[in-house]
């Protein structure tokens, strides 16, 4: 659940809304008069929340077209008169992510047929210079479809000079006169598509940008790879659109049209597009609420990284207890391995070594000599401490010499651990012999540096500052742990002379 209210937060900050509206005017002089405009349509960065129509007057029916998916309104009036068209759509554009829409794959071979076929006035694939340039690009790419293709695009999207705006959009005019207009290019590029046996086809929609007059703009989508990939050879994307393109109409490039028969005339479109304010949840997102307590990451980054040393040492403590319980490998006490790993994890490493190199050479001497007076436990382990941190002190002051200034997380970590370690292994070396005492801080240093090696990892303390819950699946293992009363690992090396005789 926290997962998921995260997401959400994460998603409502990043995502925009948009208003995209069509105001559409037209004259009906017949008895039947249509005129189908081109919904906007959704893709895996780009969600319809919103549609509205508003003219009562009119008869509205939604369609899906096929084989290209584009969804029309038709809007139809049996009265002579002027009309009026008003539609609105709210978008919502998600940047990253997405929402998990993916492209159709696959063409039969009656779409195949149709996206290949020469339409003589808008697509002459059969045009001698058409074919001319198109034994070019062969020549120049070889036999490779996909660099036919890529020469293709590049034609149409750089060597063609801008066309001026009251130039002709056909595709003969731009190989005449080698200039385009942005219409032009997209046309061209199609029918050197059809021309090579690529199915292709125009894409008309909008940019998503703030702007009161807002003008269509044409792309061009290839069935390559198994996939319809996008070109734009105005702007020169290629095989992936930019996230703020909305498609609106495929195979076509008007957005709104009337048949032939409809009997429409004096068409006015208008187009515009306003980006909506944030949600309600993003306003009041820094409005305190209990369950905020929950969230550690709206803590100062200075803390952060205190918080992630206390979090991790349950892991370390699960580690431990995993091998001292389950492997049967022996330690001083269940916390010592987790925090050695810890106090070298967010320190110097290097120096950190050398800190506890002299902590424990310091407190193994200290403690040789101190026995030797025969005092209490607690008088015996000031003594020690004391002696320790003079050590330290002038330790820390060597290295300063050196520059190799050590940092304070790796001094006093190192300093309250071994202090206590030092004492635990002078009782037991007198209660169960050094050679058990070696045993232990081997064992210690083996769990210890698998302590390290797991919770050194950035993604581990980063994934626990956030949900610090993960904790109640750690006491789980634990109790799972506590309740495990079988063989462990270790006394089944042990004992396998006894198996195998028992097997004799």
């Amino acid at each position: 659940m926290r997962h998921s209210a995260r997401i959400a937060d994460r998603t409502a900050l990043e995502d925009s809304r948009w208003r995209l509206t069509y105001d559409v005017k037209f004259k009906a002089t017949g008895s039947r008069t249509e005129v189908r405009l081109a919904l906007p349509l959704g893709s895996d960065h780009i969600r319809i929340e919103e549609e509205n129509a508003t003219n009562p007057k009119l008869t509205e029916d939604t369609r899906r077209l096929v084989p290209s998916g584009t969804r029309e309104l038709v809007v139809a009036t049996n009265q002579l008169g002027d009309y009026q068209v008003t539609s609105e759509f709210v978008l919502r554009l998600r940047p990253r992510g997405g929402f998990g829409e993916t492209p159709l794959a696959g063409l039969s071979g009656d779409v195949r047929a149709r996206y290949t076929a020469e339409v003589r006035t808008i697509f002459p694939t059969r045009n001698s210079d058409v074919q001319a340039l198109l034994n070019q690009a062969k020549e120049v790419s070889g036999e490779s479809r996909g660099a036919i293709l890529q020469w293709i695009f590049e034609h149409c999207s750089r060597d063609l000079k801008p066309a001026p705006a009251n130039a002709n959009d056909t595709v003969l005019g731009a190989l005449r006169d080698q200039t385009a207009t942005p219409l032009g290019r997209a046309r061209l590029m199609v029918t050197l598509c059809r021309a090579a046996d690529f199915p292709a086809r125009l894409v008309t929609g909008f940019e998503l940008r703030q702007q009161d007059q807002l003008t269509p703009h044409t792309w061009v989508e290839v069935f390559s790879e198994g996939v319809w990939l996008p070109f734009d050879p105005v702007y020169g994307h290629a095989r992936r659109m930019p996230n703020e393109f909305v498609a609106a109409r495929r195979d076509g490039e008007q957005i709104v049209r009337t048949p032939r028969a409809a009997m429409a005339e004096a068409i006015e479109t208008k187009y515009s597009i306003v980006r909506l304010g944030p949600s309600n949840a993003v306003i009041n997102r820094a409005k305190p609420r209990p369950s905020q307590v929950f969230n550690l990451t709206r803590l100062p980054v200075e803390m952060h990284e205190v918080l992630k040393l206390l979090l991790l040492l349950p892991f370390g403590a699960l580690i431990t207890a995993f091998f001292r319980n389950i492997v049967g490998i022996p330690t001083f006490g269940t916390f010592a391995p987790a925090l050695f790993a810890v106090s070298f994890i967010y320190a110097d490493w290097g120096s950190g070594l050398m800190i506890l190199a002299v902590v424990f050479a310091a407190g193994l001497i200290g403690r040789a000599i101190v026995g030797r007076l025969q005092l209490l436990m607690v008088p015996r382990l000031s003594i020690i401490l004391t002696v320790i941190i003079l050590c330290v002190v002038f330790g820390v002051s060597a290295l300063d010499y050196l520059n190799l200034t050590p940092s304070a997380n790796a001094v006093l970590l190192p300093l309250v651990i071994v202090t206590v370690l030092i004492e635990r292994f002078y009782v037991t070396t007198e209660e169960d012999g050094i050679g058990y005492s070696l045993q232990l801080i081997a064992g210690t240093i083996a769990v210890g540096a698998v302590c390290f090696t797991i919770l050194s990892w950035k993604e581990v303390g980063d994934l626990i500052l956030v949900y610090p819950e993960i904790h109640l699946i750690t006491v789980a293992l634990f109790i799972a742990i506590g309740r495990y009363a079988g063989y462990r690992i270790v006394e089944l090396w042990r004992f396998r002379d006894l198996v195998k005789a028992q097997d004799a």
